[in-house]
């Protein structure tokens, strides 16, 4: 079957013989090429560079240019994803010149006399290995666009999600053009920041299949105010069931709470995490306490976050393994030792990521990086959510003051008691916010709902059932100790009863909800506690109760203090 002019391959025979320049091209054309012929080297090469063949036939001994040399400059100008085979053809039947010809770039030769059939079955081969190479190529074209894609995709549903990128320092430097490392950031609905940095197996598209999932749970999870270790506890569940067993997270988590000043983090399997002070000084570094999240079907038994106190001026760095394990020419890591001084000067000089990214670069003096490199700089102040100190209830018009009080029986109503270690195990707000949004849809004033739900029960919990005292928080480093105390007191609860109850009630454009949250506790003087002024109950063991003051139409507290009723009135 003959083939067009477009659809024939070109074939450039060089030699400084005519007569085999002619024998050579009729083999070819036989073999459906066009065939073009240049008499020395140096036409060769030009002539290459204006046909782009699919081969070339070379002799060694030519005039100007010689076929070794001219097979240079072939392969040196052969186009990176194709592969133009070159064969050469000689009389010269030695050693010398088989290994020539391999070292100057050919990939096979041909020793005259040979028969038509000998050289038509060496044109086959070379070329079926030329057609393979060039199916490879497309292939990994194909993928590389797909990655690219993919790569896109996965960047706009991660990376640009993440919250207070303004404050948030990032070093993200992939080893390949996926990263198996992952830098998460989400807002709680009181105001508190989670963050995450994580490291899969591994690097490229294979390491980061697990980055969509993790991510969604991570934002959803913090979106309806779990804690971070309810957050980890999923995750490990996900991850575990998800992927396969040579894949797991090495991660970082962590929750910062400017309102208290503290810290709240779990280290699984990264390098040791940092608090650093405004001056540069490591205050506290945090030991990986945790296997990797994936490995194990649950989270250790004996698995605690840990707390931190920590000041405003205060900056909590994370850290993937691909920074302290970067190598030189030499083979030396960059090590801890390296990083501490590059951290210590880059806060001085308020550029962490900047003067942490330059020292690697002139350590590293250009090698190729075997991990990919990931940090985290995150400053402790900053994240306060805005809660006005006099917040004005909705005004209503006189048709929906009249419609709110006309209404007695509320549409729905909701109920949950815990008791015992049940109230160690479950945080019911969560619960409670999702029944919320599944009933009457998502809303942004349900964040105000959820910090008056969240305050009131934990005020049920630790006053109420484990008898803590505020006074453990009169002070930045007190909570620590409160956290501390309150998980003890948490693992050895066997009683204690909170009971959950909420009345719906809706009005034109807006809606009522009642709370009641009543504690097995021994109460307390609610009329002592209502004459507290204002900067006792604005100190830092007594925001809380005032924020649901100032956004609640009401709160009551009853039965010696066992029982607190709140109304939450807003309008759309």
């Amino acid at each position: 079957m003959l083939l067009s002019k477009e659809e024939a391959k070109i074939a450039l025979v060089v030699d400084d013989s005519a007569m085999q320049c002619k024998v050579l091209s009729i083999l070819l054309k036989e073999e459906g090429y066009r065939v073009f012929t240049a008499n020395d080297g140096a036409r060769g090469v030009a002539m290459y560079v204006k046909y782009k063949p699919d081969l070339v036939l070379m002799d060694i001994n030519m005039p100007v240019m010689n076929g070794y040399e001219a097979a240079r400059k072939i392969k040196s100008l052969s186009q990176k994803n194709s592969l133009c085979p070159l064969i050469f053809i000689t009389s010269m039947d030695t050693d010398n010149a088989f290994i020539e010809s391999i070292d100057a770039g050919g990939d096979g030769i041909l020793v005259r006399p040979f028969s038509p059939e000998v050289f038509k079955a060496k044109i086959k081969s070379i070329q079926r290995i030329s057609d393979l190479y060039a199916q490879v190529k497309s292939l990994q074209l194909e993928q590389q666009m797909d990655a690219e894609l993919a790569e896109q995709l996965m960047s706009g549903v991660i990376e640009s999600r993440n919250y207070g990128l303004d404050k948030i320092g990032i070093i993200k430097q992939p080893a390949a053009l996926f990263s198996g490392d992952i830098q998460l950031s989400a807002l709680c609905p009181n105001g508190d920041i989670n963050v995450l940095l994580g490291d899969f197996t591994g690097h490229g598209l294979r390491s980061s299949i697990g980055a969509i999932p993790l991510s969604e749970t991570f934002r959803a999870m913090t979106r309806k105010g779990f804690s971070l270790h309810e957050i980890i506890s999923q995750i490990n569940t996900q991850l575990y069931d998800l992927l396969p067993a040579d894949l797991f997270l090495c991660g970082t988590f962590l929750t910062i709470s400017a309102h208290d000043g503290t810290a709240y983090l779990l280290n699984a399997g990264l390098p040791e995490s940092y608090v650093f002070s405004e001056q540069g000084d490591i205050k506290h570094k945090i030991l990986s306490n945790h296997p990797p999240i994936g490995v194990l079907p649950k989270l250790l038994a004996d698995s605690k976050v840990k707390v931190i106190s920590v000041e405003q001026t205060d900056r909590i760095i994370l850290i993937s393994d691909g920074i302290v394990e970067a190598r030189n020419e030499q083979g030396d890591m960059y090590g801890f030792e390296r990083f501490e001084e590059s951290a210590t000067l880059g806060i001085k000089s308020q550029n962490v990521c900047g003067i942490i990214s330059e020292s690697l670069k002139d350590f590293c003096q250009g090698m190729p990086q075997e991990d990919d490199i990931s940090l985290i700089d995150i400053p402790c102040r900053g994240w306060e959510k805005s809660f006005v100190s006099n917040v004005a209830p909705p005004i209503l018009s006189q048709a929906q003051v009249d419609d709110l009080y006309s209404v007695g029986v509320p549409v729905w109503e909701w109920d949950l008691s815990l008791t015992g270690n049940r109230l160690a195990r479950v945080n019911p707000i969560p619960m409670v916010m999702g029944q919320i949004n599944e009933i009457e849809g998502n809303d942004e004033h349900w964040n105000n709902l959820y910090t008056i739900l969240t305050e009131l029960f934990v005020n049920a919990l630790d006053h109420g059932v484990l008898g803590l005292n505020s006074k453990l928080k009169s002070c930045p480093e007190g909570f620590v100790k409160y956290f501390t105390e309150r998980e003890a007191r948490l693992d050895g609860l066997n009683d204690g009863a909170i009971r959950i109850k909420l009345s719906f009630f809706p009005f034109i454009d807006g809606g009522r909800i009642k709370i009641s949250i009543k504690d097995s506790g021994t109460g307390f003087d609610a009329q002592q506690q209502e004459s507290k002024n204002d900067a006792d109950v604005l100190a830092l063991s007594g925001r809380g109760i005032d924020l649901v003051e100032q956004l609640c139409e009401s709160l009551l507290y009853k039965e010696s203090g066992t029982l607190a009723e709140a109304t939450y009135v807003w309008t759309s």
